[in-house]
């Protein structure tokens, strides 16, 4: 194997096991549903631990096809698509949630793209 397609090494997530352990969860529904029911302390918390090594992780995850991340690295996975759900609360709401008077959680999720089917 070259240099060149080498597979690199999972990164080392020590100080982020609690994070990942918290944060990283296998759907969208129970990502929102962790950013719903933290308070900012906890999500500050997150963020500000993610965000040093978000591009290592990203640039880590690329490598693979989504359908075949390696089991190892799905909390990774997961905490990364995370930070997705928390950056409007950190960098724009300055809270969990953004209220609009819609109870998100009631939203029905997507299947796949599109759910519409043929037309």
């Amino acid at each position: 194997m070259t240099a060149a397609t080498a597979t690199r090494a999972c990164p080392v997530i020590a100080g982020l096991e609690n994070h990942l352990a918290a944060w990283g969860l296998p759907t969208t529904e129970k990502r929102l549903a962790k950013r719903l029911s933290s308070d900012m302390a906890e999500v500050r918390s997150f963020y500000d631990a993610m965000l040093p090594r978000l591009s290592e992780f990203i640039e880590y995850l690329n490598q693979f096809p989504l359908d075949a991340i390696p089991a190892e690295a799905h909390q990774i996975a997961w905490a990364t698509l995370a930070m997705c759900e928390v950056d409007n609360a950190i960098n724009k709401w300055h809270d969990t949630t953004l209220d609009t008077g819609i109870d998100i959680l009631r939203m029905i999720p997507k299947k796949n793209f599109p759910d519409r089917g043929q037309q």
